[in-house]
């Protein structure tokens, strides 16, 4: 019930929604060297990378895939054979590698997905076969399907995207020879049954593709982005009936970092938290360097999304209030608390109270939890967070305000 009447008062606020601040990029590991390489797409620059200590790949184009994990924030990675989850900035493994769970162990995985919504992970293989695997670490097998896109002498699948908002499954089949490349497209609900299948016109002066070895899409904004290792393709589409139609692209032609390497998967990191404001703190509460995050990605249908709040002062509570549109960069200041407030006024709804331990001093950690649904009204939607501390005597405190999007990918 509770949730319900955040998610009503959201609804009634959606037109104050502003453009986000930290927007989402595209992500992929690559072959020859396996690094996890990133890029914004949109401005066509590359963006921080790291090396997990994965194997290569082997030297077919279909070969690997790359999803994103909103409830880990970790990259789920495979260069075929294995599979495993890699946090984006340390590149430390989140699960380590396993054997991919594929209907023949001379199948490769060829795409890659993670469907938060119905807490799967969704992977293809060369021999046409969907698997839906479990999100525990490792994953396990829960059912297999068959998509009718096989290996053949001339034709591979190459590339795997859900578009949970609008039920739709896009499937990469090229002939990597140079020939035709295709864009499959499937329900959600049936997502085996192929009934539409489009070919990418040239983007630009760019060359047509060289086979899909990646696909991701960013659903809110209904953009379906493609890579053939070496540039990236934006192909934006709207709901049509059991299909899509396909509409404008936007083209990138930056390689990968290591030259002669070439990206084996795509997915769509979610955009991040921008963070306005400094802590404070009165009376008998600390001067705790407290900060205000997410605790993971605010992707719709993640049921474990969660804010959080670090370093705060223990023997206190804290509530979090939430507004929609990005923090103010000057806020108003308000008795009794200590510093301005940042969040988006007035304010929908609080989350809270949550308590930290009894102890003196700081460095509490505590969360508040809210679950977010898979609905399209809600898509784009720019929320705001900041947290009131209470401690015993009648102390307050304040901590930095963050907004961020809800975004699907």
């Amino acid at each position: 019930m509770r949730n319900a009447t955040i998610l009503s008062a959201l609804a009634a606020t959606l037109a104050s929604a502003a453009v986000a601040q930290t927007p989402n990029n595209l992500i992929g590991i690559t072959r020859n060297t396996p690094i996890l390489d990133q890029r914004d797409h949109n401005a066509c620059t590359p963006m921080p990378f790291c090396a997990p200590a994965f194997p290569p790949a082997p030297a077919v184009p279909y070969a690997g895939g790359t999803a994103w994990d909103p409830v880990r924030n970790a990259a789920i990675i495979s260069n075929g054979f294995l599979i495993a989850s890699v946090d984006p900035i340390t590149c430390a493994f989140v699960c380590p590698p396993i054997p991919a769970p594929t209907v023949s162990p001379n199948a490769m995985v060829t795409g890659l997905e993670m469907v938060e919504s119905q807490n799967e992970i969704w992977q293809l293989d060369s021999f046409g076969a969907l698997s839906r695997l479990t999100t525990t670490c490792p994953p396990v097998l829960i059912s297999v399907c068959n998509t009718g896109l096989p290996m053949t002498p001339i034709m591979a699948s190459g590339g795997l995207a859900v578009d949970e908002l609008n039920g739709y499954v896009f499937y990469g089949y090229s002939n990597f020879g140079g020939g035709v490349t295709n864009v499959c497209v499937a329900s959600i609900a049936n997502p085996c049954l192929i009934v539409q299948t489009a070919i990418p016109a040239p983007c630009g002066a760019m060359p047509l593709l060289r086979g899909i070895t990646g696909l991701a899409v960013d659903a809110a904004r209904q953009v379906l982005y493609m890579t053939d290792g070496f540039q990236t393709i934006g192909w934006q589409y709207a709901p049509a009936g059991p299909g899509v139609a396909f509409m404008g692209q936007t083209c990138c032609a930056l390689p990968p970092t290591i030259p002669g390497d070439q990206w084996i998967g795509l997915a769509v990191r979610s955009g991040r938290e921008t963070s306005i404001g400094a802590p404070c703190a009165a009376g008998s509460c600390p001067a705790c360097p407290t900060s205000h995050v997410l605790r993971n990605s605010p992707n719709l249908g993640n049921g474990l999304f969660a804010l959080g709040l670090d370093n705060m002062a223990l023997s206190s509570f804290a509530i979090a209030g939430i507004g929609v549109g990005p923090c103010l960069t000057a806020g108003p200041v308000i008795a009794p608390f200590c510093g301005p407030i940042h969040v988006a006024l007035p304010t929908i709804t609080t989350l809270g109270p949550v308590f930290s331990p009894m102890g003196a001093g700081c460095g509490a950690s505590i969360n508040f939890p809210l679950p977010l649904p898979n609905n399209p009204v809600f898509a784009g939607l720019v929320l705001s967070s900041q947290c009131a501390i209470f401690c015993a005597g009648g102390g307050n405190a304040l901590s930095n305000c963050i907004s961020f999007e809800l975004q699907s990918n």
